[in-house]
């Protein structure tokens, strides 16, 4: 499996003003010396030395990734902000000749993961099929309730790429060729569900809008077959660990420190900390990983090699 990100924001978009892309300039000029800037080389040599902050942005659209099977199937999840940028890129393949195949799985239909859904152009182009799937039974109704015409001035049956619905039973497994998908009742606010996949031995989990309060941390064993060694979890950790525990109780979120306390106890390889709270700059961002693997590192009886990343537009993961 290959998997890409698209939109790794929560709740709203996140744009960039323009004085904070001026600070971020003047930091960088601010470190360089004449000798990091005296060839292309040194240019580029410098510029991978700067902290991710400063060197480029984890993004600002909200919730979808791609993931791309052995046979080069293609699984969208969600459709937040990031779904248009994705549209765009496979509009070079197939679907831009009508003529594109693709899975799309939703976690929910909050906002943030189903804006972009209106601007995803192959949906617009006739010849392309999209089959959908969520454990909701009336997913074709909210995410055509989203296009009324009073909320946008194009409705679904216009956009008209072949567009099937299905209705995943809750908490259950199903085949996509070669892939196996389990989908996982998550505690949110209106209902979530996270989604485990496996190909050729190997695992992806990604749960996104996830709240894990005492009394889900009281259960946690009912989560084992979901998380136990997965190679890779994309876990929600919108939250700081106060706001988790003492200031957003029941919000419907996570924080670092919760992800990695579950990593660790079902034994995930690597933990990619996700759904950024819009509020965070992305100097924050680097805080918030570098307080995690000090986290990690606290306690030195846990084991301590799991790899910890922060999710980031673009990034891509070889599972």
């Amino acid at each position: 499996m290959k998997v890409k990100l698209w939109g790794v924001r929560g709740s709203v978009p996140t744009t960039f003003a323009p004085m904070g892309i001026r600070e971020k300039i003047k930091k960088v000029l601010s470190q360089a010396t004449p000798k990091d800037i005296s060839s292309e080389e040194a240019i580029e040599r410098f510029l991978d030395s700067l902290p991710f902050s400063l060197q480029g942005t984890y993004g600002g659209n909200t919730t979808c990734l791609e993931v791309r099977t052995k046979n080069n199937d293609l699984i969208i999840i969600d459709g937040g902000t990031g779904l248009k940028h994705l549209g765009a890129e496979i509009m070079k393949e197939d679907f831009g000749k009508g003529k594109g195949i693709a899975t799309m799985l939703f976690t929910h239909t909050h906002w943030d993961h189903i804006q972009g859904i209106p601007f995803f152009v192959p949906f617009y182009i006739k010849g392309n099929r999209f089959n959908i799937y969520s454990p909701f039974d009336d997913i074709k109704a909210r995410i055509e309730y989203q296009q009324v015409f009073s909320h946008f001035p194009v409705n679904l049956d216009y956009m008209f790429a072949t567009k099937e619905f299905f209705v995943l039973e809750k908490e259950s497994e199903f085949h996509l060729n070669d892939i196996k998908i389990i989908n996982k009742r998550m505690r949110h606010p209106g209902g979530c569900f996270g989604y485990r996949f496996e190909e050729n031995g190997k695992s992806f989990v990604f749960t996104s809008d996830c709240e894990f309060n005492i009394d889900e941390i009281d259960r946690i064993e009912s989560y084992a077959e979901f998380f136990s060694n997965a190679d890779v979890v994309v876990f929600d950790a919108q939250y700081t660990f106060e706001d988790s525990v003492i200031n957003k109780v029941e919000w419907g979120h996570s924080s670092a420190s919760i992800a990695i306390d579950i990593s660790l106890r079902f034994g995930v390889k690597k933990l990619i900390l996700w759904h950024h709270d819009p509020d965070h700059s992305d100097k924050k961002m680097d805080t918030v990983l570098a307080n995690a693997k000090a986290y990690l590192n606290m306690d030195k009886k846990r084991r301590s090699d799991l790899d910890i990343e922060i999710a980031y537009e673009g990034m891509v993961v070889q599972i």
